[in-house]
């Protein structure tokens, strides 16, 4: 390719999993740059990028949690027995308990 960025030793390396011609590439795995469209829109996408051998730093993952938190197990008086419902409560959230 005669990119100016693709010299002697600079490799393509995936920053997202990327799947091509029935390949998925890792984060971290090296790209094939034999297809200069497809690298020109991996590096405009933010997916990929030259780098010159060492290895990408591992974005930190940021998650929260989408569910609600569990109760307590125990007899629920909720009307009905059948419906399978016997959270009773939470388990307070104290200092002692974080130990």
């Amino acid at each position: 390719m005669s990119n100016a960025n693709s010299g002697e030793g600079n490799t393509l390396v995936a920053l997202y999993p990327i799947l091509y011609h029935s390949h998925q590439y890792k984060i971290g795995e090296e790209l094939p740059v034999n297809d200069a469209d497809m690298v020109a829109a991996w590096i405009e996408a933010g997916t990929a990028k030259w780098t010159d051998g060492e290895e990408p730093e591992p974005e930190a993952v940021k998650a929260a949690p989408k569910t609600a938190e569990p109760g307590r197990t125990g007899q629920a008086s909720s009307g009905s027995e059948t419906d399978g419902d016997d959270l009773v409560g939470k388990v307070p959230k104290t200092k002692q308990r974080r130990k």
